[in-house]
């Protein structure tokens, strides 16, 4: 029986699939959709939606989350600022699409969607979503367009749903 050709894992070069196409079929990935959000001194509240976010570690309690470089939360992330990930219940609809740029608010006006406190290292957080942690940057890994950032974990808050019944859990430094 002839030994079969095995595929060549890595492609050279960045032609090999159109980026458009890598794209839309990357919207085809189930993931959950985070809205990290902090505060810079020149730019004031900004934040994002993102879905490329993972646990990193339990040991320190930390995360990963991929941001693009262009974007004005890139820059309270580079000055390593305290940010939040929010993970949106349900009924917040409305603020991920403020966050993904489906309505017309922009930068700070993205805020007015939602209900938002200072956690307790100043950056914003979402009344009301499933889950929020409270990060600062540990380290940033710049990859073409984005950049990898490793947050550690100071504090986090959940909501568990026991019996149709929630309750609010709270972890922190």
């Amino acid at each position: 029986m002839p030994a079969a050709a095995i595929p060549t894992p890595w492609v050279d070069g960045h032609d090999a699939i159109n980026p458009r196409a890598f794209k839309q079929a990357m919207r085809a990935v189930a993931g959950s959709v985070a809205i990290l959000a902090s505060e810079h001194d020149e730019i004031g509240f900004c934040g994002i939606t993102a879905t490329a976010l993972c646990s990193f570690s339990a040991e320190p309690p930390s995360l990963l989350a991929c941001v693009n470089r262009s974007s004005t939360f890139a820059s309270a992330i580079r000055e390593g600022l305290p940010f939040s990930v929010n993970l949106p219940a349900g009924d917040q609809e409305n603020v991920v699409r403020a966050f993904g740029g489906m309505t017309k608010a922009k930068g700070a006006a993205r805020f007015s969607s939602g209900s938002w406190v200072r956690g307790e290292t100043g950056a914003p957080l979402l009344v009301g979503a499933r889950a929020m942690f409270e990060c600062r940057v540990a380290e940033i890994i710049v990859r073409a367009s984005h950049m990898i950032v490793i947050g550690i974990v100071s504090a986090s808050r959940w909501t568990a749903l026991t019996d149709r019944r929630s309750s609010t859990h709270m972890d922190g430094s």
